[in-house]
């Protein structure tokens, strides 16, 4: 009985880390010059070329974004979830 809940318990904290090592693979750090085209209640509409992205931030970002201007920009995306804005600053 004590072998097969050892054998249950290593092989749950096996699952548990490789779980968590596929999450965190998974986890993307995109950056480049983006042009802002919009804002939504959660964050803000970026494009480059034919592609749009819709990014999570604070209101006090989208409050100091300018529609239409390009900005250097660096968002995560992780698995399962909205990209989440790690950066922004205008492009000089």
């Amino acid at each position: 009985m004590k072998s097969k809940l050892l054998r249950i318990t290593v092989l749950g904290i096996v699952a548990v880390i490789a779980l968590t090592f596929i999450y965190y693979s998974g986890i993307q750090r995109i950056e480049g010059i983006y042009q802002v085209v919009g804002v939504t209640n959660k964050g803000i509409i970026i494009q480059s070329g034919s592609e749009e992205h819709t990014i999570r931030t604070t209101p006090d970002i989208m409050a100091l974004i300018q529609m239409d201007h390009f900005y250097d920009i660096q968002y995560e995306k992780k698995p399962l979830q909205e990209p989440t804005l790690n950066y922004i600053r205008p492009r000089s």
